[in-house]
């Protein structure tokens, strides 16, 4: 264990690395929308790099360094750890609750030139970081500095390499020594030395299984969250609407509620039934809710899929609408349509043959004329205007299967009928369109995020809309200067809300893996490795992240509800592993009635004494 005057703070108010693998999932998680260049990925690995650092040095000190504050100040029974472990979660998850906040200043907030604002979004977790810091380092004199006498992490590695090393040249000369492999070093370290080593080996082989869970709990940041961008977002009125990344906070919120009622309800109430919910059963459990939450949100996202539904017409067949844009009624007269007349506006598609197809339209002044021809499938809007008193139809393709992907932004497309060029801007936001006389905008230059607007046309024109995420939207200029509009794709129609299951059973897998994960291992640490028991229960997180970009990278998923099945059943798989080794674990209590008094005349080895006291203790 080691002083540490920076640990994660309870003000903390990032989102996320709560168990302390910062770096990994900092640097290989989506760090920004957009941020795809080469020269983005370099400037977000540096920025990584200090977190990375401070996270692996301190992290595993913070919950030891207070825990062992605590023994000294009140009395420490059985019960003791559990609840501080709760209370220490609780408190990063009370600091996890500015990404409330922080996605609003990012989208919201102008600066630097930008439409949106990542150094307000990422300076305000730093203000509150430094804040924290000054908090914990006014307190130093209170806190009980512990400085090691000696490097056990060092001694406990040449022990393991003494130990290996013997074990082979023993079995290489034939021999098969019983016990285990580590007895071997007993006498050159000590047994007490030793047991402990066994004690580490022990935990480190019940937790080989848990990084899959990390694997699927770290992916609210990036799966979760693409998936809530294919959701529909809700209005909080003057704020404007909801962004898909705040639904990370429902994680927070709902922990820092659930904790206390775990507390004081489910533990309880398990207990009265006579259940022994022993540390590792409660990790199975959570384990298990984890995957159940994957479930939840592959369900979730065939509904998401299921409620794509995009305008198109069957093979051999076309669809055709009409945009006039006139004062007037137009008379429409067509061997493939037939006559009908199109009042102002935008009318709904019509079915034809796909083929040539010749239409003459008329409106009180001489008929014009037009031949095109309809592709298989595809669909077009015939624009109707006027210049200088002629009838004017502008034939174009509206390309809607490009963008059937749902999303948490709407497009547009604009139509321009006056003979001069008009340009379309939206208020707020940064879209700006130009349409060139009688001529229309391609609905990928229209892209912007839901929400409410005010679009301005150069020529005057403004009108008041709701663009709702995956919608795509035609609006026309008419000759009295009016914006014609017409949904053409409704966009996501299932709510954000939809994801509040899974964010409820995986807070609650969270509160039985996570806390009682970090209450395991400072129990079962022998007195010389709680820290380092500690760094490796938070290793655990950097692997899982590690197999997030392994599976990313190596699978290609046919789509994402499969991805969420797959990773269940991973887990699933992965829970039945960790059932068979937590069945033959040996809890430490019950280890210490076996293990050997300790040898307190073992020899020195370069300087390592067996009896010699792990820990001077000083006040700051």
């Amino acid at each position: 264990m080691s002083s540490c005057l920076a640990p994660r703070s309870p003000a903390r108010p990032a989102r996320r690395r709560r168990r302390g693998a910062a770096s990994s999932a900092c640097c290989s998680s989506r760090w920004a929308p957009g941020a795809s260049s080469p020269a983005s990925a370099r400037s977000a690995r540096i920025s990584c790099r200090p977190a990375t650092r401070a996270s692996s040095g301190c992290v595993p000190d913070t919950s030891t360094v207070s825990l062992d504050r605590v023994k000294t100040v009140i009395f420490f029974n059985s019960l003791l750890p559990l609840t501080y472990f709760a209370l220490f979660y609780f408190m990063i998850n009370a600091g996890s609750l500015s990404m409330i906040i922080t996605p609003k200043l990012r989208a919201d907030v102008a600066c630097f030139g930008q439409n949106e604002c990542y150094p307000l979004a990422f300076g305000l977790p730093a203000v509150l970081m430094t804040v924290a810091l000054l908090v914990f380092v006014a307190g130093r004199a209170r806190y009980l500095i512990r400085i090691p006498s000696r490097n056990v992490i060092v001694e406990t590695i040449r022990a393991i390499y003494d130990a290996c090393a013997l074990r082979f040249r023993r079995w290489r000369n034939g021999e098969h020594p019983e016990g285990d492999w580590l007895d071997a070093v007993a006498d050159k370290y000590g047994h007490e030395f030793v047991a402990d080593i066994k004690a580490l080996k022990s935990v480190v082989v019940v937790f080989l299984p848990t990084p899959l869970f990390w694997t699927l709990y770290d992916q609210q940041g990036s799966r979760w969250t693409l998936q809530a961008e294919k959701m529909k977002m809700f209005g909080m009125g003057a704020i404007g609407d909801f962004q898909p990344d705040m639904m990370q906070a429902a994680n927070t919120v709902l922990v820092l509620m659930m904790i206390p009622f775990f507390q004081r309800v489910v533990y309880p109430a398990v207990a009265a039934c006579g259940i022994n919910f022993t540390p590792l059963r409660r990790m199975t459990v959570g384990m298990v809710l984890c995957g159940v939450a994957f479930v939840v949100s592959g369900f979730v996202q065939l509904m998401i899929d299921d409620g794509v539904h995009m305008p198109g017409a069957a093979p051999g067949l076309s669809q055709i609408r009409f945009a006039n844009t006139l004062t007037v009624p137009v008379n429409v007269t067509s061997s493939m349509i037939g006559a009908l007349t199109v009042p102002q506006g935008i009318s709904s598609y019509t079915t034809v043959s796909s083929g040539l197809i010749n239409c003459t339209f008329t409106f009180g002044g001489a008929p014009v004329s037009l031949s095109q021809t309809a592709a298989s499938t595809a669909l077009y809007t015939v624009y109707l205007a006027q210049v200088a008193g002629v009838l004017q139809a502008v034939w174009s393709p509206d390309v809607f299967s490009s963008f059937a992907e749902p999303s948490n932004k709407g497009r547009l497309q604009f139509f321009n009928s006056l003979n001069e060029t008009v340009a379309l801007t939206s208020s707020p936001g940064d879209l700006s369109l130009t349409a060139g006389a009688l001529s229309v905008t391609s609905f990928s230059d229209g892209e912007i995020l839901s929400g409410d607007y005010t679009f301005r046309a150069s020529s005057g024109a403004a009108i008041d809309m709701h663009v709702v995420g995956g919608a795509l939207y035609t609006l026309a200029l008419d000759e009295n200067n009016r914006i014609q509009v017409a949904q053409d794709v409704a966009g996501n129609q299932v709510s954000v809300l939809w994801q509040l299951p899974q964010y409820a059973i995986v807070s609650a897998g969270e509160i039985l893996f996570s806390i009682t994960g970090l209450e395991f291992s400072y129990n079962e640490a022998p007195e010389s490795m709680k820290a380092v028991m500690q760094a490796v229960w938070l290793m655990t997180t950097a692997f899982g992240s590690v197999i997030v970009i392994l599976v990313a990278e190596s699978i290609e998923f046919s789509s994402q509800a499969t991805a969420f099945f797959v990773f269940a059943a991973m887990l699933g798989a992965v829970i039945f592993l960790f059932v068979l080794l937590a069945h033959r674990y040996v809890y430490f209590e019950q280890r210490k009635k076996i293990v050997p008094a300790p040898d307190d005349n073992s020899p020195l080895v370069s300087g390592f004494r067996p009896d010699q006291p792990l820990f001077s203790e000083a006040t700051a």
